[in-house]
């Protein structure tokens, strides 16, 4: 579980984020520190003078790091602090892809500028209660003059605190510190955990899969689709009290059903699975439905979809809306109601079927939406996929409060479907394989 931190300097992100880590006992990751081990490199730093000359050292002709921040902040929108920005990041993004894995808590005021911030898993914001304290701790800290603070609080960015799971407001008392810290461990245990197994289509390059998820509590899990190559990404501990919603059956949806059905089969025979996974799929085509019905070698429960009928596994309530995708192929979007909560997954479908999951999505806490394609495409209107356009479209109407986009064309950037959904729709994530979301 990634968890990230950010704020405005001075605000106490940093001494919430320490203290959220050792808490947690996670990894502790302040992205300014890393940032500044860029000026450790002698061809970072040739480059580096060439656009900044001898302005950027002190009295004693050695590098200043305050002296470059005070022209980076003054001169942001120039040309040579663009180039500046573009030649460190990439140095930085380096250090960054090697640290930011596993469990960890990300300090960093730049977030939401960042390519980590569209498939992000915990979002926190620290606001300062007072921002003159905030001010004067902040040039008390960092040892800088009253205008300087102000030079680079200028420089800040703005941050949309609808994007954030957390908005935490610092009075830098010890009692709202504990409080806050609190809230996050509270729903970190009683959450939700939804984990991308796979994201792509027709087929996945290297490290992905076909669209898989997979929702979790601490003794049932649900999975939504499990298209090929997913299941190498489930953990086959969670296979008891497995439950498996298939929305349709084009093979990069359902493919790695054989697997579960197999490996149900051989566990159960080893004594390590005590019941059967329950297994929810539409009945037509009939073929493909009597093929998995007629598998011999499984331990399954299958369960032909009634579109107006409501399922119980477990914690989850399921309900189905049947959709307009592709000729022939039966297709269903799935809702499914936990702890209060309700997720929606579109499968895949149609912008025919837009005002129906507009409805069946409405004021749903995450909506896992298909956006195949791009507008750049040239597809028409109405075809048999979402643009990623089209599925901020029906967030926006639905309400919803999160848009989790997947099943990409696997040549295609991923930011390029953020970058057309961000257009209509504030609160994007992009699905990547092994994610984490708590809902």
């Amino acid at each position: 579980m990634i968890i990230y931190v950010t704020g405005k300097s001075g605000s106490g992100k940093s001494t919430f984020s320490k203290l959220l880590a050792k808490e947690l006992n996670y990894k502790y990751i302040d992205v300014d520190y890393i940032s500044h081990k860029v000026y450790e490199y002698p061809e970072i730093m040739d480059k580096i003078y060439q656009l900044f000359g001898t302005d950027i050292n002190n009295e004693f002709g050695e590098f200043d790091r305050k002296k470059l921040g005070q022209i980076i902040f003054s001169e942001r929108h120039s040309k040579r602090v663009k180039i500046f920005n573009e030649l460190t990041w990439e140095c930085i993004k380096k250090m960054l892809d090697d640290e930011i894995i596993g469990n960890c808590v990300v300090d960093w005021i730049l977030l939401p500028q960042s390519k980590y911030w569209i498939n992000s898993a915990l979002r926190i914001l620290i606001k300062s209660q007072d921002d003159d304290l905030r001010l004067k701790k902040l040039i008390s800290r960092d040892n800088i003059t009253d205008e300087y603070a102000k030079l680079r609080d200028k420089a800040s960015i703005t941050y949309n605190e609808n994007e954030f799971d957390f908005v935490f407001t610092n009075d830098y008392s010890e009692e709202k510190l504990k409080d806050n810290l609190a809230s996050v461990v509270n729903h970190l245990n009683s959450a939700i955990t939804l984990t991308v197994l796979g994201t792509q289509s027709p087929y996945a390059k290297e490290n992905s899969a076909c669209p898989s998820f997979l929702l979790s509590d601490k003794q049932n899990n649900l999975l939504l689709d499990c298209g090929s190559g997913s299941h190498r990404f489930f953990d086959m501990n969670k296979i008891n009290n497995l439950g498996i919603v298939i929305s349709h059956f084009h093979r990069d949806h359902y493919n790695d059903l054989y697997n579960y059905m197999y490996s149900s089969f051989v566990m159960k025979n080893h004594n390590k699975l005590k019941s059967p996974i329950n297994i929810y799929l539409p009945s037509q085509p009939i073929h493909i439905f009597e093929d998995i019905k007629n598998e011999k070698n499984t331990f399954s429960n299958l369960v032909a979809i009634e579109e107006d009928k409501k399922y119980r596994f477990g914690c989850y309530e399921i309900e189905f809306l049947r959709t307009i995708h592709s000729e022939n192929v039966l297709s269903y979007a799935i809702k499914v109601k936990v702890k209060n909560k309700v997720i929606v997954y579109s499968g895949d479908c149609s912008y025919k079927s837009k005002q129906e999951m507009v409805k069946f999505a409405q004021n749903a806490d995450v909506l896992i939406c298909e956006s195949s394609l791009l507008v750049s495409y040239g597809f028409p209107k109405e075809c048999n996929h979402l643009t990623a356009l089209q599925a901020g479209e029906i967030a926006k109407e639905a309400n919803v409060k999160k848009l989790i986009l997947n099943h990409f064309w696997p040549e295609e950037d991923a930011e390029n479907y953020y970058k057309e959904a961000k257009q209509v729709f504030n609160n994007v994530f992009i699905a990547k394989e092994k994610d984490k979301y708590l809902i």
